[in-house]
């Protein structure tokens, strides 16, 4: 027997301390062309600091303590967590690991099933950046719709400034954040169901936008330290424009065409929030005004795998999407892959 899966909750711990174009984190970047700021659309961003108590880990715990205490449910309950972060390693920038220091395995769900107590669950973390979320979602809802799991934990959690050059320009796109949600298998009756997937991936572009071990980009000596530093292509914005804006309106169709559905027949499209221009290409491919998606950029910064859940999330929170409403998620991860997801859902809890 096949059951559905239903989007029951969704919540989102941001950081505290917000970080302005102005801001002197920046100071030691070179000049920064008005055109790159037009392109990333960004205003200011998230920063998670020790200083506010705040790490990868200490956001997800608190993210799915709310979860749990919203749903009322105990730990017990969850069958399944699965994690997303994509910083090489697990920062104890607070201290709360006893002789952790930094971990790199294993990762952040087998430290969180332990600290949220819930050890009957199965605890596993993947890793395909931006397009993270909706990866994790899929597997969620296999697992729940073949009867292996009734109460699943998506995680997405992002330290990502631990990793940013700050010498390079690429440092001014990202941002931290943390975001949870739970799906649970559907009641008699209930209409919430994940109804279609499309998902592929091209490794062509994979130097395009990574994670490289290297020295600074202002540290020209070469004489300071070796570390690992998110790193954009001296063209990057420019070839990201040859080939994302068509991807995602490509899987969007893809799973569309798994439905008797049409762009026309979705009442909201939650996108993952790159650079506006790209998310503008998106919809202008799919044929969709802007009524049916929000831009988030401008305040947040571009936050990995968060970013497609806490666009859900703010939709909800604004009133964009209601009960009994058909929803795409669509978006792409560096390395790359493209998904998208059409879902029917019913009452998801924002908290």
């Amino acid at each position: 027997m096949e059951h559905r899966v239903k989007i029951a909750a969704i919540t989102c711990e941001m950081p505290r301390e917000r970080i302005r174009n102005d801001s002197p984190v920046f100071a030691r970047l070179p000049e920064t062309p008005a055109r790159w700021w037009r392109f990333w659309g960004i205003e200011e961003r998230g920063h998670f600091s020790a200083a506010n108590d705040e790490s990868e880990l200490l956001a997800a715990e608190r993210a799915c303590q709310r979860i749990l205490a919203t749903m009322g449910l105990r730990p017990d309950d969850i069958d399944m967590l699965i994690c997303s972060s994509s910083a090489p390693t697990l920062s104890d920038s607070a201290g709360v690991l006893p002789h952790a220091g930094v971990r790199m395995h294993p990762r952040l769900s087998r430290v969180l099933r332990e600290r949220l107590g819930v050890t009957r669950a199965l605890a596993f973390d993947t890793q395909v950046e931006c397009a993270s979320f909706m990866l994790n979602m899929n597997i969620g809802a296999s697992y729940i719709r073949s009867g292996r799991a009734e109460r699943v934990l998506v995680v997405c959690s992002e330290y990502v400034s631990q990793m940013l050059d700050f010498t390079s320009h690429s440092c001014t796109i990202f941002a931290d954040g943390c975001a949870a949600a739970l799906l649970t298998r559907g009641g008699e009756g209930d209409v919430a169901d994940l109804i279609a997937v499309d998902q592929f991936s091209n490794a062509d572009h994979y130097e395009v936008a990574t994670g490289r071990f290297r020295h600074e980009e202002g540290d020209t000596r070469k004489e300071g330290p070796v570390k690992p530093y998110f790193t954009l292509s001296d063209n990057g914005q420019a070839e990201l424009q040859e080939f994302v804006p068509e991807n995602v309106p490509k899987a969007v169709a893809r799973a569309l065409a798994r439905t008797a559905l049409t762009p026309a027949d979705i009442d909201f499209f939650v996108f993952h929030q790159p650079s506006p221009i790209l998310v503008y290409s998106w919809a202008s491919g799919i044929g969709i005004g802007e009524d049916k998606y929000l831009i988030s950029t401008r305040d947040t910064g571009v936050m990995v795998s968060v970013a497609v859940p806490h666009n859900l999330w703010m939709a909800l929170e604004q009133g964009r999407i209601a009960p009994g409403d058909t929803i795409v998620l669509a978006g792409a991860g560096i390395g790359w892959g493209f998904l998208a997801q059409v879902w029917n859902v019913d009452g998801i809890v924002a908290c």
